[in-house]
């Protein structure tokens, strides 16, 4: 049996939205609409999602289990409307939906790209990355990321002291917003990425920006 779980946002007439979040055993993630912070394991680009709508829980038993969080327009499991913080346990092939099937909610078995690898084989050693956990560990420290956070030091670290422009950055961290002119990213909000990512690495890598040149990033991990 699978140890994580893909969750993955589809909106009718669309193929994607790009947005999708990993939830592994004994751990949950929170579903809510986005509002420029960073407190959300998934967002949905939509006015009709509450800030905190629902909340998957994956337990050590395989299962799967929605929540909805008391939100405004509701979150339906088969059709049925969740009554708030009540769990109902669900599986791949069920209907998961929020705001009356505006936005669907779908699990993937497909977890190819989750595979455990050690970009250190190409780098470097002594860095591992986890994508389904959206964690790095060096050596035996372990720092887990925000997801958009975590996209950010995977484009860094594949660039290792090689400037990475900001659209770039955009491209890889908000594919969802950058082709939109009404979501686009600011200058503040890029920033705010980089300072909270470059606090959470701490003394193992350094984020720096050179004004018109870009962003790079340097490791100070032992070879």
């Amino acid at each position: 049996m699978r140890e994580t779980a893909k969750i993955v946002i589809r909106t009718p007439g669309q193929e994607s939205d790009g947005s999708f979040a990993y939830v592994s055993q004994g751990r949950s993630i929170t579903v809510g609409r986005y509002t420029g912070g960073d407190e959300l394991d998934l967002s949905v680009y939509n006015q009709l999602i509450s800030k905190r709508h629902c909340r998957i829980h994956y337990d050590e038993q395989h299962q799967l289990w929605i929540e909805d969080l008391d939100s405004k327009n509701g979150t339906e499991l088969n059709g049925q409307r969740l009554v708030p913080y009540e769990k109902y346990p669900f599986a791949e092939g069920d209907s998961l939906t929020l705001v009356n099937g505006l936005i669907q909610l779908r699990t993937e078995g497909d977890l190819e790209e989750t595979r455990e690898y050690r970009i250190s084989d190409l780098l470097g050693e002594g860095v591992r990355l986890q994508d389904h956990l959206q964690t790095v560990q060096i050596g035996e420290v372990e720092i887990p990321l925000s997801k958009k956070e975590y996209q950010l030091f995977k484009l860094l670290y594949s660039q290792l002291d090689h400037f990475v422009t900001r659209e770039q950055i955009v491209g890889q961290v908000w594919p969802e917003r950058s082709m939109l002119e009404s979501e686009s990213v600011g200058i503040d909000e890029i920033n705010s990425l980089i300072y909270r990512t470059n606090r959470k690495l701490g003394v193992h890598f350094t984020i720096k920006s050179v004004y018109k040149k870009g962003v790079y990033m340097k490791s100070h991990v032992p070879d």
